[in-house]
C-alpha cells in the first residue's frame, strides 16, 4: 500500500516528519518498505509558450519563446508536440531533475537555450502512470510563473507499507488515518459526503440469487461528461500507484483508496436492462472481461447480470460490453460486498488480481458500502457534471453489529507480560477509537466494523500491545522446566546425512511435485496419489511417491551441462493420502575414481553402490541387512536389482535404471537406491560390547569353488560361516570368474577366509581340517567343486 502524505494529512493531524512517521509505523503498525518524495526536482515553473519557430539548423528542434512569469526565456525544445499557446513545465537554469540532472544555460546548434520544457518522464514519473511521448501540457487555468510541482500537487511524499493479510484496514486512507491518530495521539477529520439528487427516480431493481453476495447498492447518474480528472486527484492516484485514466474511472479508484470499498461503474445505456441480478455463474458459461479476454466460468464465480447475461465478474473485473468510454453519458454505480472466499478463488483461477479483488479477499467494512457510494456520487456531480437520480437501489444482508468482547486488565497484563495500569489501557482504547465500558478492571469492548480482523480478546490484546509499543514490552527469558535436546530419531536422521556426505555423495533437495504420469515410475504398488487442487502446471500437479524422480532430474540436468559424474542422495518423503513416509534415496553415475598415471578408472556399478550402502549399514549397526535379487520394478534392470531385507521384511531396494528408461530420459548407466528411514531406525542392532584386541595371529586360507550360476554369493558365505563356526572370524569374496572352460551354467568364486581364536594360537593342521569341512559342506549342499 502506497500512502500519499498530503492525502493522509487531510484526514488526520500529523505533527511529525515522514522519517519519524515511518519509524513509528514500523514499531506500532506495519512495516515501511520505503519512503520518498513523489517528485525529486527543483526550480520548476509554469511556463506559457508565446512563440514557436523552427530551429534554423535542425529539422526536429523548435525554438520557443516562453513566458516564465514576468520574463520571456528562449528555450530550444525537441518534443514533437510543443506548440504556441500551451502551458508547460519549465525547468530553469539551476534546476535539478531526478538523477541529479542539472539544467544550465546552453547553446544548441548555435542557438541559445535558457532551460528545458519537461515531460512527465523527466520529472521521474514512470511511464506506467501516463501515455505521453512528448512534453506534458498543463491545464490552461494554471498561473504562469508559479511553482509547477505545487500547481500539479506533486509536492508530496510517499510511504510504502508491506501489509500482512490481517491488516485489511490499512488498505484505505481512512483506516490509515485511524491508525495514525492512534500512534500520534491526534484527531481524524473524515469527509462526510453531501449528495444532491434530482427529482427523477432511480429505475433500477436489484435481485440477489446467491448467498455469496452479502449486499448490493446502486445509483444511476446521468449527463456525465467524460474528461480529465482534477490535478490533485491525479497526483494522489499516482502517489498510490494507480494510473489516472479519466474522471469516471479515477473517481471510483479514488473513493476505493479512501474508503477501502471497491466500486464499479457500468455504462447504463449499454446495460440493456433496469434489473441487476447477482447469481453464481453456470459451469462453462462464457464471459468477456474488460481486458477483452473471454473467460470460461465455473459455478464458484459470482456473476453480475442484467437479468439475462453477465455484465461483470463480481468483485474481480467488469465486463467489456458495459465498459465506460469517452461517449458514455449515464452510469450505474455499484457498491457491494461479496464473499471473500469466492473472490479469492476466482481471481486466483483466472489470474485476475486487482486492487478491488485484493480488498474483497481480505474483507471490506460493510458500514462503508453506502458511504463510498455517496462519496463517489458527490464527486461525479462536482467533477463530471453528473446528475444523481433520486434513491438508492439496494439489498443488504450484512451484519453491521459490532462484536462485543469482554476482557480484564489482568488478562491483558498476563498475556503481554506487563504491568499496565487501568488508565493506560483506557487511554490506548480511546486512541484506537474503540468504544468500551469499564466495570472495575473489566472491559466490555466494541470492535468496530472497520477492523474486520478483530474477533476475539486476543486481537484486542494485540491492538493494545502494538499501540503502546512492542518495544515497551519487558525483556524476559522464557520459563521452562525442561532442557531442549534432539530425540534419538532426530540424531539418527542427522547421522544419515553426515555418513552419506562422508561417503562422497552430495545432498539434493528436489521438488515434491511431479507430473502424474511419472509418479509410479519407481513404485511397485499402485496407491492413491495426492493431487494438487490448483497446480502451478501439469508437471507439478501430484505429490511424489519417491524422491528418485527428482534425483534423476538432477542427474539429467547435470549431465546436460557436461557434469557426468553425479553422486546424489536425498532425505525426502513419500506422500500418500493418509500418511507420509521418510525415505533415503540416491542416484549415482559416472566415475567414482580416476588414476590418470596408471589409467585406472572405477566406474559406478551395482557392486560399487552396494558397497557404499554396506558401509552405511556398518556405521548404523545395520550390518545384518541382506541383498536379495529381484525383478519387480518395471524401470529397473531385472538382472541388476535387489531388495534390501532382514528377517522382519523389506527395508528398501537397489538397482540399475532400465536401459529403455535411460534412453527415453537421456540418462546413462545410472544406479538408484531407496531406504525406509523409520524401518532402518527400528531394526538397528544394539552396540556390541568392546572386545580386547586379539593377541594371537590369524591364519588365512583362499579357496576357489565352482558352483551353479543361480547360487548367490550370500548363500555361499552363509554356508561357509555355518561350517567354519566360531573359528572363522571373517570371509570375503574377492573374485568372480565365468568362462567356457567352466561350462555355460557354472561360475567360479574366490573366497578368502580368516581363522582365529582369542584364547590360543591355532595350529595349521586345525585350520586345514576346518577348511576341508567347509569345502565338504559346500559340496554336499551346493555341489561345489574346488578349482
Amino acid at each position: 500500500m502506497k500512502v500519499s502524505l498530503n492525502w493522509l494529512k487531510e484526514l488526520v493531524d500529523i505533527n511529525v516528519s515522514i522519517e519519524e512517521l515511518a519509524d513509528k509505523f514500523n514499531i506500532h503498525s506495519a512495516e515501511v518498505e520505503e519512503f520518498y518524495k513523489l517528485v525529486e526536482a527543483t526550480n520548476l515553473v509554469v511556463g506559457y509558450v508565446v512563440e514557436k519557430e523552427k530551429h534554423p539548423d535542425a529539422d526536429k528542434l523548435s525554438v520557443c519563446q516562453v513566458d516564465v512569469g514576468g520574463e520571456i526565456q528562449q528555450i530550444v525544445c525537441g518534443a514533437p508536440n510543443v506548440d504556441k499557446g500551451q502551458k508547460v513545465i519549465v525547468s530553469l537554469p539551476g534546476a535539478v531533475l531526478p538523477g541529479n540532472f542539472k539544467i544550465k544555460k546552453s547553446t544548441i546548434r548555435n542557438v541559445e537555450s535558457n532551460g528545458m520544457i519537461c515531460s512527465l518522464n523527466e520529472l521521474g514519473i514512470d511511464k506506467k502512470y501516463h501515455n505521453e511521448d512528448g512534453i506534458h501540457v498543463l491545464p490552461s487555468n494554471l498561473e504562469v510563473g508559479k511553482n509547477a510541482i505545487e500547481e500539479m500537487y506533486l509536492n508530496d511524499e510517499v510511504m510504502e507499507l508491506d501489509l500482512t493479510p490481517n491488516r485489511a484496514d490499512l488498505l484505505s486512507m481512512m483506516g490509515l488515518a485511524y491508525d495514525t491518530a492512534a500512534i500520534l495521539d491526534t484527531d481524524v477529520h473524515l469527509n462526510t459526503p453531501n449528495v444532491e439528487e434530482i427529482d427523477e427516480l432511480n429505475p433500477v431493481t436489484i435481485k440477489i440469487d446467491t448467498e455469496n453476495c452479502f449486499s448490493y447498492y446502486a445509483r444511476v447518474i446521468k449527463d456525465i461528461v467524460v474528461g480529465p480528472t482534477p490535478l490533485y486527484m491525479q497526483a494522489r492516484l499516482v502517489a498510490a500507484g494507480v494510473r489516472p485514466i479519466n474522471n469516471v474511472v479515477d473517481i471510483t479508484n479514488y473513493v476505493m483508496l479512501e474508503t477501502g470499498q471497491p466500486l464499479h461503474a457500468f455504462d447504463y445505456d449499454l446495460l440493456g436492462s433496469n434489473t441487476i441480478t447477482v447469481r453464481m455463474a453456470e459451469e462453462g458459461e462464457l464471459f468477456k472481461t474488460l481486458d477483452e479476454k473471454e473467460r470460461n466460468l465455473t459455478k464458484d464465480d459470482i456473476l453480475i447480470t442484467n437479468d439475462k447475461y453477465g455484465v461483470a465478474l463480481g468483485g474481480v473485473m467488469g465486463g467489456f460490453d458495459t465498459e465506460i468510454t469517452d461517449t458514455s453519458s449515464t452510469i450505474l454505480l455499484e457498491s457491494a460486498v461479496f464473499d471473500p472466499y469466492h473472490i479469492r478463488k476466482t481471481s486466483a483461477r483466472l489470474d485476475l488480481r486487482s486492487e478491488a479483488s485484493n480488498r474483497f479477499e481480505r474483507k471490506v467494512d460493510p458500514a462503508r458500502t453506502v458511504l463510498a457510494l455517496d462519496m463517489a456520487s458527490e464527486l461525479f456531480s462536482k467533477y463530471a457534471n453528473g446528475k444523481v437520480l433520486k434513491g438508492v437501489s439496494s439489498i443488504d444482508n450484512t451484519n453491521k453489529e459490532e462484536i462485543m468482547i469482554d476482557l480484564s486488565l489482568e488478562k491483558i497484563n498476563h498475556y503481554l507480560g506487563t504491568n499496565y495500569s487501568l488508565d493506560l489501557v483506557k487511554d490506548t482504547l480511546s486512541k484506537l477509537a474503540f468504544n468500551y465500558e469499564v466495570n472495575g478492571t473489566s472491559f466490555t469492548i466494541s470492535a468496530p466494523t472497520r477492523k474486520q480482523d478483530i474477533e476475539t480478546y486476543q486481537d484486542i490484546i494485540e491492538e493494545v500491545g502494538r499501540i503502546i509499543g512492542y518495544d515497551k514490552l519487558p525483556l524476559t527469558l522464557p520459563k521452562t522446566v525442561s532442557q531442549g535436546s534432539l530425540t534419538d530419531y532426530q540424531i539418527f536422521r542427522r547421522k544419515l546425512k553426515t555418513i552419506m556426505t562422508g561417503l562422497g555423495l552430495n545432498e539434493v533437495i528436489s521438488y515434491s511435485l511431479l507430473n502424474e504420469e511419472k509418479v509410479f515410475d519407481f513404485v511397485k504398488d499402485k496407491v492413491e496419489v495426492v493431487k494438487m487442487a490448483m497446480p502451478m502446471s501439469k508437471d507439478r500437479s501430484t505429490m511424489i511417491l519417491t524422491p528418485i524422480n527428482g534425483l534423476l532430474e538432477a542427474v539429467k540436468y547435470n549431465t546436460a551441462r557436461k557434469n557426468k559424474d553425479s553422486f546424489f542422495f536425498e532425505l525426502g518423503s513419500r506422500y500418500e493420502k493418509d500418511k507420509e513416509t521418510l525415505l533415503l534415496s540416491g542416484a549415482l553415475t559416472g566415475e567414482l575414481s580416476n588414476t590418470n598415471w596408471q589409467g585406472k578408472k572405477e566406474i559406478v556399478d551395482f557392486f560399487a553402490v552396494k558397497g557404499l550402502l554396506e558401509s552405511l549399514f556398518s556405521k548404523l549397526n545395520l550390518s545384518h541387512l541382506e541383498f536379495k535379487q529381484m525383478s519387480d520394478y518395471k524401470n529397473l534392470h531385472p538382472g541388476q536389482s535387489a531388495y534390501i531385507v532382514d528377517r522382519t521384511g523389506t527395508v528398501g531396494f537397489i538397482g540399475k535404471v532400465h536401459p529403455k528408461y535411460e534412453k527415453e530420459n537421456d540418462l546413462n548407466e545410472v544406479f538408484v537406491f531407496e531406504l525406509d528411514v523409520k524401518k532402518m531406525y527400528e531394526i538397528r542392532r544394539p552396540l556390541k560390547k568392546v572386545k580386547d584386541v586379539n593377541k594371537f595371529p590369524s591364519i588365512y586360507r583362499d579357496i576357489a569353488i565352482v558352483v551353479d550360476k543361480e547360487i548367490s554369493a550370500s548363500q555361499l558365505t552363509e554356508a561357509i560361516q555355518k561350517a567354519g563356526k566360531r573359528m572363522l572370524v571373517d570371509k570375503t569374496i574377492f573374485d568372480l570368474y565365468n568362462g567356457e572352460s567352466l561350462g555355460e551354467y557354472k561360475k567360479s568364486l574366490a573366497i578368502r577366509m580368516e581363522f582365529s581364536d582369542s584364547s590360543k594360537t591355532l595350529e595349521v593342521s586345525t585350520v586345514d581340517e576346518r577348511t576341508k569341512e567347509i569345502v565338504n559342506h559346500l559340496e554336499k549342499r551346493f555341489g561345489a567343486k574346488l578349482r
